[in-house]
């Protein structure tokens, strides 16, 4: 019997009968994409702090600091949600940027509960190293791909992590 074309199918072979995706069902995990990209993610991380610190940034930090060079003067709440880190957890980051003076906590006139956030002029004069420092990451990352795969990688990275927000959203609702 040919095996089955369709990843939702059951793959059968001679001992067994699987249920599920062809490529999870293998058993060389280093070849199994979640794992693959967990590795990747933590593998920049630690490249990403490694060259970081002459700028004097973690990885997480950093991030921060990106994120509110896209977009300053938001929330706690909108940064942790657009960071995909938990409220506490950013408000020990933001301390740590404070004392750092990368940061600035302004009370929201139209809260009194929340502050709302910006960089200051010592965060945005660190912006240009940070961005030569990732343009090398990326480079030396990306080295061996053509222009069209990095494209097609990115394309592609995109649509799982679309897939993904969908589950987590899907999920959300439905509840465990």
């Amino acid at each position: 019997m040919a095996p089955a074309t369709n990843s939702k199918s059951t793959i059968k072979d001679q001992s067994d009968t699987r249920t599920g995706s062809d490529i999870l069902a293998r058993l060389d995990w280093a070849q199994n994409p979640g794992f693959l990209i967990y590795d990747v993610q933590r593998l920049i991380a630690q490249v990403v702090d490694e060259r970081m610190s002459s700028v004097g940034l973690t990885n997480a930090q950093l991030r921060a600091v990106l994120h509110l060079n896209r977009k300053e003067g938001v929330t706690q709440v909108f940064l942790s949600e657009e960071m995909g880190i938990k409220k506490a957890s950013l408000g020990v980051l933001l301390e740590r940027l404070e004392e750092k003076d990368l940061v600035l906590r302004r009370p929201d006139p139209k809260d009194r509960r929340a502050n709302l956030i910006y960089l200051t002029d010592k965060a945005k004069g660190l912006l240009g190293p940070i961005y030569e420092s990732g343009t090398s990451v990326m480079d030396d990352l990306l080295a061996g791909l053509d222009r069209g795969e990095q494209e097609q990688l990115v394309g592609l990275l995109l649509r799982i992590k679309s897939n993904a927000n969908n589950m987590s959203h899907k999920a959300s609702k439905t509840g465990p």
